[in-house]
């Protein structure tokens, strides 16, 4: 790691330790963080689901599609999941920084 970057981190994290002192200020940077965990979750689910799509359509016999479409209700169950899961994480968050 060089110090540049070593620098630039210590920054951020100051910037945001300086941020969440006030409670308006700790809400803002909770937001900002579960809206890019729901970023990042919604991304790599559409992702997997694209290829679980995928492989329905290159599947060739009947197990095969079954397994596909197996696949694709997992996908969905899953990032689903995953992202209600982090969502109501953040909602706690947030409950629990408001004095």
């Amino acid at each position: 790691m060089k110090i540049q970057t070593l620098a630039f981190i210590i920054l951020l994290v100051a910037f945001t330790l300086t941020i969440c002192r006030d409670p308006a200020g700790r809400v803002a940077v909770i937001v900002f963080f579960t809206g890019l965990g729901e970023f990042a979750l919604g991304l790599a689910a559409v992702m997997a689901l694209f290829q679980t799509v995928g492989s329905i359509g290159l599947a060739r016999d009947l197990l095969e599609h079954v397994e596909a479409f197996a696949a694709t209700i997992v996908v969905l169950t899953v990032g689903t999941a995953a992202m209600t899961g982090w969502l109501f994480i953040g909602v706690w968050c947030v409950q629990v920084s408001i004095p």
